[in-house]
């Protein structure tokens, strides 16, 4: 390409993004759901099935983030289409969800939740306590049930 193919093709690039609007816009969360959000304004229409996710289609992977009800969130606009909104960024979090392939978490004020494949992790933390409850020692000291019992709780406490 010759010097003047060049400036020609940089003069119609700068030019056309002057031409293309980019919004990021500020709102209050409300009715968050499982994919979408409404976002009200100050002095402006409120956003309507606003995306917590850029594509909200079934997804094998993702990262969610889940705006806590009246906290305030940027919402992006995408290709200058306010009814085609994206939340970007949020002052407070309800929850978080996660999934890479078979691996899923789950994390809010109660807890954490982490599956992979057909397992959770709480269940094998439970499972492997109540195992060891039951080990009974002919010689030396058995297994303190009880503290079992107490730490088996505490695992409760974290993963839910």
């Amino acid at each position: 390409m010759g010097a003047l193919e060049q400036a020609i093709q940089q003069a119609i690039l700068k030019h056309a993004g002057k031409l293309q609007v980019k919004q990021v816009l500020s709102g209050v969360a409300k009715d968050v759901g499982e994919l979408t959000c409404t976002v009200e304004r100050l002095n402006a229409p409120a956003l309507y099935d606003v995306r917590l996710n850029a594509i909200d289609d079934d997804l094998d992977s993702y990262f969610t983030v889940y705006p806590v009800e009246g906290s305030e969130v940027l919402v992006a606009i995408i290709e200058n289409m306010k009814t085609e909104a994206v939340v970007i960024r949020c002052s407070e979090v309800q929850m978080v969800k996660a999934k890479i392939g078979t691996t899923e978490l789950e994390l809010d004020a109660n807890g954490f939740r982490f599956d992979r494949e057909s397992e959770n992790l709480q269940t094998v933390m439970t499972d492997l306590i109540a195992e060891v409850q039951k080990i009974i020692v002919v010689t030396g000291t058995s297994p303190n049930v009880p503290a079992l019992e107490a730490i088996k709780n505490r695992v409760k406490k974290i993963l839910k």
